[in-house]
């Protein structure tokens, strides 16, 4: 099994990327190879990159180098034909281009900069899950439990290849990308009629506690992704809570 976790971020925010990668590559590193015990043994490889658009002259002249030397020592930035958005095509862009610049994965993650990741419990529960037509996310509004009824939270959804590929060659996704960008993989799924598996994670799936009302909950170990964490000391929290450090000497 294999899975893409593109995190979208921003150029300037090369200190947020270097904590994630502490988080990912040295203490979970990536790609990540486990396997998983069930019914049969599955081997899972997961791919983190950072997803940003092209830079543009302001960037360059402010910070250009120190992005060309994270291109050239980590290779896990991936560059996307668009100038910087949130909400203005670069979701689009992503699932778009990727059939085109990189291998075939199995699942493809878009997730934010500011969630927190536990990749095998993320693989586990993939594992039980259909490898086409799938949508897997967190389902908004908060208190639903139906995967049908809204669509899944920008925190970290996953798509199956197929998706992937179904938004590269559609005019529904093409004609509609602008708006909060989320809301609108739910619309391109439910006007082509896909993402006939969906998957509703929650409780595994929150908000950092009391940080967004029906959202979030008090951290639990069975837990797949924790989002808003804005703060290093919320990462401190998190990262102690799940035992990822060991303790100081």
């Amino acid at each position: 099994m294999t899975l893409l976790v593109g995190i979208f971020t921003r150029p300037e925010k090369y200190d947020r990327r270097h904590l994630l990668r502490l988080v990912y590559k040295d203490i979970q590193s990536s790609p990540a190879t486990f396997t998983i015990a069930g019914p049969a043994l599955t081997t899972v490889r997961i791919d983190v990159k950072f997803i940003i658009c092209n830079l543009s002259d302001h960037d360059r002249l402010k910070i250009g180098a120190i992005v060309a030397l994270e291109i050239l020592r980590f290779r896990d930035i991936v560059l996307l034909n668009c100038t910087e958005n949130m909400n203005t095509g670069k979701t689009h862009t992503y699932f778009s281009s990727l059939p085109r610049i990189l291998p075939r994965y199995d699942y493809v993650m878009k997730a934010d900069d500011d969630v927190y990741l536990r990749m095998e419990r993320l693989a586990m529960s993939l594992e039980r899950a259909p490898r086409d037509d799938l949508y897997y996310g967190f389902v908004i509004p908060c208190p639903s439990m139906n995967p049908f009824v809204g669509y899944m939270s920008g925190m970290g959804y996953v798509l199956s290849w197929d998706l992937v590929e179904w938004i590269g060659r559609s005019g529904i996704p093409a004609n509609n990308t602008r708006g909060p960008e989320d809301k609108l993989v739910g619309q391109w799924l439910d006007a082509g009629k896909r993402g006939k598996n969906r998957v509703n994670n929650k409780p595994a799936m929150y908000d950092y506690p009391g940080s967004n009302g029906k959202c979030s909950h008090q951290l639990v170990p069975d837990t797949i992704a924790v989002h808003r964490l804005k703060k290093v000391e919320q990462w401190v929290h998190v990262l102690t809570f799940f035992n990822v450090t060991p303790p100081p000497l």
